[in-house]
């Protein structure tokens, strides 16, 4: 539900190339490069730790309840992988610039809305690799264009041009970096293109608002634009789920937008419960008097696409069956690969990038 949800830790810490990052490298940067060679289990555990803290920092500390069950869970969750791709074939990433990375998190300059839009600060910009495109990669500092195009719920692709406004893409990490997915209503495909920012124009499908927005009062059927305004982000905040008169609420904060009584979208920002595995989920009650997302990675799993609510499914152990739509899900960043192409069930496997031939 929650963009930092559904943004990938393993992606934060190779992501990046366009970046609103402007300081110049300060004393920071110069003591971390004269400094004796840091090991990469050291660079790792303390980028790790810097982006897992962000991510409860930007998210008064719902996202990695969400998404993992802590930010102690969130950390060794993905220290695995960041160790391992500092070994993949070809990689212009090092402990070096990981710890780089690291130091920039808690800066002023590395903000919320960057993390959310996968905008990158400089020092977290994957360096070049040696793939040429075509190659295989797990990261993108595998390759030459520093992107690496990896299918939805895969963990290897190829190396491929950094995608640029108007490259074709399903879900936002085709486009790379600080580019949102715009698809149409009732398609499966869109193109890329260039987030709006408040009070900028916006239409589902072409204009798509940055993260922290809504865009309200569009009308997609008659192609009228709306305008980006920004999310309620305040418990009682009052919001709109429909977006007609007014914005909704800042789910990547841990709200939803409960409606103040039957037949009517107008309501306030409540906050988004956290459920346990069996337990309801989603937009519950008739009315809706609360909305109840999955706790530690879980997914909610409903009877129909149409159905509001659901029950949560706890996350497949790594290398277990799974079901990205039926459950169980996988804990992050491990992904549900498919056995079969097109098939939604297949295994947990932990991204590797070494493993990527």
């Amino acid at each position: 539900m929650t963009k930092l949800a559904w943004f990938g830790i393993a992606v934060a810490l190779v992501a990046g190339c366009g970046s609103s990052h402007n300081s110049t490298v300060d004393s920071r940067i110069d003591g971390a490069i004269d400094s004796p060679s840091i090991s990469a289990s050291q660079a790792c555990a303390d980028l790790v730790h810097a982006l897992c803290e962000k991510r409860d920092a930007c998210s008064n500390n719902f996202d990695n309840d969400h998404t993992y069950g802590s930010e102690a869970l969130c950390e060794s969750r993905t220290m695995g992988p960041c160790v391992a791709d500092l070994g993949a074939s070809g990689t212009g990433a090092t402990p070096e610039s990981r710890e780089l990375c690291a130091l920039d998190y808690p800066m002023a300059d590395s903000t919320c809305l960057d993390l959310e839009d996968n905008n990158p600060t400089a020092a977290c910009t994957p360096p070049a690799g040696t793939g040429a495109t075509g190659s295989a990669c797990g990261i993108p500092a595998q390759c030459a264009s520093t992107y690496c195009a990896i299918a939805q719920n895969y963990v290897c692709g190829t190396c491929q041009p950094l995608p640029v406004v108007g490259a074709t893409c399903t879900v936002d990490a085709d486009c790379g970096r600080n580019l949102a997915c715009a698809i149409a209503a009732g398609a499966s495909t869109g193109t890329c293109a260039a987030y709006v920012a408040v009070s900028g124009s916006c239409l589902t499908g072409t204009n798509v608002c940055e993260s922290g927005t809504d865009c309200v009062g569009e009308v997609v059927a008659t192609s009228t634009a709306g305008t980006c305004q920004t999310t309620g982000a305040t418990v009682s905040a009052p919001c709109d789920s429909s977006r007609k008169t007014e914005a909704g609420c800042a789910n990547e904060l841990g709200l939803a937008c409960i409606p103040s009584g039957p037949g009517t979208t107008i309501g306030t920002c409540q906050p988004i419960a956290l459920a346990a595995a069996n337990a309801p989920c989603g937009a519950l009650g008739t009315p809706v008097t609360s909305f109840a997302e999955c706790i530690a990675g879980g997914l909610c799993v409903k009877a129909t696409s149409t159905a509001k609510a659901g029950t949560c499914a706890a996350p497949a152990a790594d290398g277990a069956a799974c079901d990205s739509v039926a459950g169980p899900p996988c804990l992050a960043p491990a992904k549900c690969v498919p056995t079969t192409t097109g098939s939604t069930a297949g295994t947990c496997t932990v991204p590797d990038a070494t493993q990527c031939h």
